[in-house]
């Protein structure tokens, strides 16, 4: 059953005929006469406040049009007097329950107006309270954006700086076969001569039996990956060999151990002037035989 109760426009409770005769139980046709009969007995003054106003709903089968009353509590009451029996009873005071409930939401509802100056003054108070409190939440927010906006500025600026890294690690990605001491010094810049020195100085491997052989700490990384090569000896005796090759996750623990000696690879260095550990050339430092600008003397 819907709310038997309902807040009208001029903010009172409400209630109709299609409900009171559901509640009640009879037919909305003798609902209706009842009102009428009230009306028609020139008791009840309608024109102020009116306690029944005559409306019209639409059956949902039908679709028709069917005439209705809307009365306030006053109506409700004096349609209610006609309404006998222990049932009936029961039904008023749910009625009674229903009106007294809805004033109450109503006057919650309603702002609260100030009885006297002191109440004016308190409300002037805690209006000017609630303003600088949502000012001061605004100035929050607005401080929050402009940090947020500060860490994503410093964060595009690491993520252009981690481009180079990203590329190549996606290059090493990519490859899922193992690669040899030779194909990685070539991203280097440098010989596979150099890059096992530099390896081996750095006390990642060490040689044995002709193969690079990496130290205990690193056995177990998954990083390199022994091939074994037929080969023939200087005497015609056919043999084998083993060289030891990088896989995918060697290859970035090597890059990541050679940046921190500040090694970094080609792809890499097109964003430094100059790195050591390197093949490549650094600029020629000027001496006392090669003068610079700076040194020359022009004659007049």
């Amino acid at each position: 059953m819907n709310e038997i109760v309902y807040r009208g426009q001029s903010d009172q409770p409400l209630t109709n005929s299609l409900l009171v005769a559901e509640v009640f139980e009879k037919p909305h046709d003798n609902v209706l006469k009842a009102i009428r009969k009230i009306l028609q007995g020139g008791v009840v003054k309608n024109d102020e406040t009116p306690m029944f106003e005559e409306t019209t709903y639409i059956n949902e089968q039908n679709k028709q049009s069917y005439p209705m009353f809307i009365m306030n509590q006053d109506g409700f009451t004096l349609l209610a007097m006609g309404f006998n029996g222990k049932k009936a009873m029961e039904f008023k005071l749910k009625y009674i329950e229903a009106f007294n409930r809805m004033k109450k939401e109503i006057e919650a509802s309603k702002p609260s107006v100030p009885q006297n100056y002191l109440e004016a003054l308190k409300s002037l108070v805690k209006a000017e309270e609630e303003r600088e409190q949502l000012a001061l939440e605004n100035r929050k927010q607005q401080q929050e954006i402009i940090t947020i906006s500060k860490a994503n500025a410093e964060l595009g600026n690491k993520i252009t700086e981690m481009l180079p890294k990203v590329s190549y690690y996606d290059q090493i990605l990519q490859s899922t076969a193992t690669m040899t001491v030779t194909q990685i010094a070539q991203d280097y810049g440098m010989s596979a001569v150099k890059l096992n020195k530099l390896l081996e100085e750095m006390r990642i491997q060490y040689k044995m039996r002709g193969q690079w052989i990496l130290y205990s700490q690193f056995l177990q990384g998954g990083y390199v990956h022994s091939r074994a090569v037929d080969i023939v000896r200087s005497d015609g005796r056919h043999d084998v060999k083993y060289n030891t090759e990088w896989t995918t996750k060697g290859r970035i623990f090597l890059y990541d151990s050679l940046k921190a000696k500040g090694i970094l690879p080609l792809i890499e260095q097109e964003c430094t002037p100059s790195v050591k550990g390197t093949d490549r050339p650094e600029p020629t430092k000027p001496t006392a035989s090669s003068p610079t600008q700076s040194t020359i003397n022009f004659k007049e």
